[in-house]
């Protein structure tokens, strides 16, 4: 395989665990990353031993050797970075949501097939061990029509202040688009777009979502799903067929095992995660530009487009709206 230069965007602590599994991919090479904030980005270039690292961000976009771009930024700056960066013919992994809403999506995906451009949201938990083993399972009929689903994703972030990323406004805080979008991708990968939702959320003063439940209703199944802001649990989730269910024990969207029950027989299998679980994700990145493909098979852009849709809904229906949109 050939080696393929990324750039990296948004130098916070997610980009920080992305450049260490960037460094176990040998075809990888981190090749420029870039802040607004120079030192920033001279601390992030020493530490991971970048070969160029800029002031601005469009310095990086216009790179001749970045072939690719991580987006780590903040919710609201995903889809003008991802946009900036197509329109310089660079490749793209953004990080999740991939856009504040569905309309940005949207328009971040015409660019991106307009320009014949890669483009992925960085839905690492869709590329896991423990959950392609998972699809593997129920594709092998392990436990018969799906009935059932529950998923959390809770910490106690009360100590963060108000003009954090959680509970700022402007920043598009709140729990569904940081951490309810793991439970809410975790119903809609297994059983589809649902025939209906009922959703409630606790909002702060500032009208963002601090906890919020969700129910997901299909013909024959449904989906029961939680996230927040407000405590600490132990985040497993659980998958029930009528021949048997999967249980991701705690925290079950990074998890490297899972359990199997059918008849009353536990079975544990061990699903070996690579660095932090960043290295999955990657090497779907690599395979698909080396073969040519602007989107993923795992994770398309249509699952991005309506998983974005899902998450409308439920705002529409908590009444989250941010500042300067419409949904």
């Amino acid at each position: 395989m050939r080696n393929i230069k990324w750039g990296v965007v948004g130098l916070g602590n997610i980009a920080q665990k992305f450049a260490e599994d960037l460094a176990l991919v040998p075809e990888a090479v981190l090749w420029a990353v870039a802040s607004s904030d120079i030192e920033r980005a001279e601390e992030f270039a020493q530490k991971h031993n970048v070969t160029y690292h800029y002031n601005t961000y469009l310095a990086l976009f216009e790179d001749p050797n970045v072939e690719v771009v991580y987006i780590a930024s903040l919710h609201p700056d995903h889809v003008p970075m991802a946009l900036q960066a197509l329109q310089h013919g660079k490749a793209v992994l953004c990080e999740k949501p991939l856009g504040v809403n569905a309309k940005q999506v949207q328009e971040l995906l015409d660019l991106a097939q307009s320009r014949t451009l890669f483009l992925m949201e960085a839905l690492w938990t869709r590329f896991n061990p423990a959950f392609e083993q998972t699809l593997q399972l129920i594709e092998e009929d392990a436990l018969g029509p799906l009935r059932y689903i529950n998923a959390t994703f809770s910490f106690n972030g009360l100590d963060r202040s108000l003009d954090s990323r959680l509970f700022n406004p402007t920043k598009a805080g709140g729990a569904l688009l940081d951490i309810g979008i793991y439970p809410l991708f975790l119903a809609y990968q297994l059983l589809g777009m649902p025939k209906d939702i009922k959703a409630s959320a606790v909002l702060t003063p500032r009208g963002v979502d601090l906890q919020l439940g969700f129910v997901l209703t299909y013909d024959t199944a449904q989906a029961i799903l939680y996230a927040s802001f407000s405590h600490d649990e132990d985040m497993r989730a659980t998958i029930c067929g009528e021949k048997g269910e999967i249980y991701l024990p705690s925290r079950w969207h990074e998890t490297d095992q899972l359990h199997l029950m059918q008849s009353g027989k536990k079975t544990t299998r061990n699903c070996p995660v690579t660095g932090r679980g960043y290295y999955h994700e990657i090497i779907e990145v690599h395979n698909c530009l080396i073969s040519g493909q602007v989107e993923s098979k795992k994770w398309t852009w249509k699952n991005s487009l309506e998983l974005s849709q899902l998450m409308d809904q439920i705002r529409q229906q908590c009444g989250i709206v941010y500042p300067g949109e419409t949904i």
